[in-house]
């Protein structure tokens, strides 16, 4: 039975209605971020933060790799209804299991230690993560390409929540009711998903005889052991700041992080709408699949590079705007932190479009055990000398092995050359002349550190951007510029 929701969609729409999706999380978080690191203050910001990293071990726990392997799976078999929603079931049945486990974990053990006491509230609030984010299933709208779904109910919910910030917290006590708004504001609409799901599955009448939950397990788990490392280094820098110095360093950091995850995220958008066009054409269409990958690739650095070189170079004015004199002190933490936008760039490429639609997930997932090992050894000691700075440091020391570590595997298999290219040093060109001449400007000619100096330097640093890469015909560039005015004559000398 071939399902009508089989229909390859655009990428090109996929694309809009992800950016569209972390566009309006970036405003809302640059809306509400001043606002509440203010009224809440940095030590009530910090206790959500770190509790919001503890539970999140739980959410990756429970999820165990199915987010992932689901968005591969149903992609194959979206033409196939009855198998489709045979394998939705299987997967909602694990993690049914995984999230039992997990509430028991949290209830039965976490509850118990004594250090935690005093975060009880806060723990009983967040923990509905779990639940809320395992019957979502994104992991099925996305392999069905059906990103329009997922991006009106999470547009309406964020400007709900964007409301409702600005009538409800009023003062540092409302610290916890600003974690009951955070966990709806991220999981709320799940529960939109999970009805509607729950009725496809129900129409087609699977039955349990149908199911087969075995077969998911090797690659489930294997899927796992990479997200677990991953989340290692990406969340034990936040749990050890907090165990080892304090809730206020964990403001600190987590400000300076955030800002650049949510850059991060915008520019892995191209690989998340993409990744399940990559493993169906990894399959059909190997030269299709090369023109594709090479593409993504050249996207993700047009907006990796410059995103480094503008935290760099702005780090002290985004600090201030976005947390106040308080998180002052967070201004070298982000220029450290700001190389992750190419390095974790590079790792999302290899390891999740050129590593995972080829089945080779096990190498991905050697180089983050390996990469998480090291995190963990060095966090200690970064983290206990030089607290919010050190972890810093140790996040890119740990992303970059896993990057090295890959290279090593990819490199006899793939022909790297084809990805630096000419039209990649064209990239490289614009981006250090951005740089160059930006900061003289900023250091030398306009060196005042006000807002409006700040935006006016913003805007050459776009403008420029913009301009030097149509100067230079930037291939994606004139591409784009000749679908949005046709009459332009551009593709007669494309480079």
């Amino acid at each position: 039975m071939k399902s009508k929701e089989g229909k390859l969609v655009s990428i090109k729409l996929n694309f809009i209605l992800n950016a569209l999706r972390v566009f309006s999380t970036a405003l809302i978080t640059l809306a509400t971020i001043p606002y509440l690191n203010r009224i809440l203050g940095v030590e009530n910001i910090g206790k959500i933060e770190y509790i919001y990293t503890v539970i999140t071990y739980f959410v990756l726990f429970s999820s165990i790799g199915i987010p992932m392997y689901g968005i591969r799976e149903v992609s194959k078999k979206r033409h196939d209804s009855k198998k489709l929603y045979a394998l939705v079931l299987e997967l909602l049945i694990i993690l049914l299991i995984t999230t039992v486990i997990s509430y028991i974990l949290i209830f039965g053990i976490v509850l118990q230690i004594g250090y935690f006491h005093s975060y009880k509230n806060l723990i009983y609030i967040m923990s509905f993560m779990v639940i809320l984010n395992n019957i979502g299933a994104e992991w099925y709208f996305q392999g069905m390409e059906n990103q329009k779904f997922i991006t009106i109910r999470h547009v309406f919910i964020r400007v709900t929540i964007l409301a409702l910030i600005f009538i409800v917290i009023k003062n540092s006590s409302d610290y916890e009711k600003y974690a009951v708004l955070f966990v709806i504001m991220l999981y709320g609409a799940n529960i939109i998903n999970f009805i509607t799901i729950l009725r496809k599955i129900v129409s087609y009448d699977i039955k349990y005889k149908d199911l087969d939950i075995k077969r998911h397990l090797r690659p489930v788990f294997a899927i796992f052991i990479a997200t677990v490392s991953v989340n290692i280094y990406l969340q034990l820098d936040t749990f050890l700041l907090g165990s080892i110095a304090g809730d206020r360093y964990v403001a600190y950091y987590t400000l300076a992080n955030k800002l650049i995850r949510y850059v991060i995220t915008f520019i892995t958008i191209i690989g998340s709408v993409m990744l399940p066009r990559l493993s169906y054409l990894y399959l059909n269409d190997r030269i299709q699949y090369n023109r594709l990958l090479k593409k993504a690739f050249d996207i993700m650095m047009l907006l990796a590079i410059p995103s480094t070189i503008y935290f760099f170079l702005f780090s002290k004015q985004i600090i201030l705007f976005m947390g106040g004199t308080d998180f002052i002190v967070a201004d070298l933490t982000i220029k450290i932190l700001s190389p992750l936008c190419i390095i974790v760039s590079f790792a999302y490429f290899f390891g999740f479009l050129i590593l995972y639609p080829q089945g080779k997930e096990k190498i991905y997932t050697v180089a983050t055990i390996i990469s998480a090992l090291v995190s963990i050894v060095l966090n200690f000691y970064a983290i206990n000398n030089f607290q919010h700075n050190g972890a810093a440091v140790v996040a890119l020391i740990a992303e970059a092995i896993a990057i090295f570590i890959m290279l090593y595997f990819i490199k006899k298999d793939y022909n790297l050359r084809t990805f630096f290219d000419d039209n990649f040093f064209k990239i490289i060109l614009v981006n250090t002349t951005v740089a160059v001449t930006v900061f003289i400007l900023k250091n030398f000619v306009l060196i005042d550190d006000d807002d409006f100096v700040w935006t006016y330097m913003s805007l050459i640093f776009i403008a420029l951007y913009f301009v030097l890469l149509l100067g230079m015909r930037e291939k994606n560039m004139i591409e784009t510029l000749i679908r949005l005015v046709p009459k332009w004559q551009y593709g007669k000398n494309k480079s």
